[in-house]
């Protein structure tokens, strides 16, 4: 996987990637099925995952509509 840099990424960052917009994924399609903890956790982890992928140089976009 590369980022923006054209630089490849680790195994382990890329992995980090992939969860980032997974739950991306999950906060999108089945935020209104949470639980209100699960909730508040999961956008929780998601501003510390955006900050990786950020620094990742990988463009994660914004997630201001999703509470984050």
């Amino acid at each position: 996987m590369l980022n923006l840099m054209a630089v490849e990424l680790t195994e382990g960052e890329g992995m980090l990637v992939d969860v980032y917009r997974q739950l991306v994924r999950i906060m999108e399609m089945w935020s209104d099925e949470l639980s209100p903890f699960a909730m508040r956790n999961g956008l929780k982890a998601l501003a510390a995952l955006w900050q990786v992928m950020n620094g990742l140089d990988m463009d994660p976009g914004e997630v201001y509509e999703l509470g984050a």
